[in-house]
């Protein structure tokens, strides 16, 4: 099948924007269901790295609550029920919600503040791992598909 460029896709690389094409078979090379996912689980870790952040230099704040950040579970929903389509797949977990809300259920020292460093720190060394990862997984992705239209060299 032959890969052609898009026509009128703004703001997007035109080998970024490259499509199979035959058929009437037609997918984005780069935005397939596994990418979709692996973008957005990069999303959500960046998102938890930037309150991990918040809540260290917060440590000290009288009153502060710290942020906790989720979007897993709703993605394993996602995942585990599947769509119809790889299009509608994606553009599902483009949509899963990264939210970012304030921990209630910690226990508050008598400043009001609810930071213990030591569990924020191992929280920005698991979420580091996670990024890493899901930043490796991607970088492999793109790997292969750069073999695939080498084709094999």
């Amino acid at each position: 099948m032959p890969i052609t460029p898009r026509k009128g896709v703004r703001g997007i690389a035109p080998w970024h924007a490259a499509t199979l094409s035959g058929k009437g078979y037609n997918m984005d090379l780069f935005t397939d269901m596994t990418h979709a996912v692996l973008a957005r689980v990069l999303d959500g870790t960046a998102t938890r790295q930037r309150a991990l952040a918040d809540n260290i230099a917060n440590a000290d704040t009288p009153g502060y609550s710290r942020k906790e950040v989720r979007f897993e579970e709703e993605l394993r929903l996602l995942i585990s029920r599947g769509a119809p389509d790889v299009p509608s797949m994606r553009e599902a977990a483009a949509e899963v919600d990264i939210t970012t809300t304030d921990d209630v259920t910690s226990p508050r020292g008598l400043d009001g503040n609810n930071v213990v460093l030591e569990r924020e720190m191992a929280d920005v060394a698991i979420n580091s791992l996670r990024y890493e990862t899901t930043a490796q997984l991607m970088s492999m992705k793109l790997r292969e598909l750069r073999t695939a239209i080498r084709e094999g060299r």
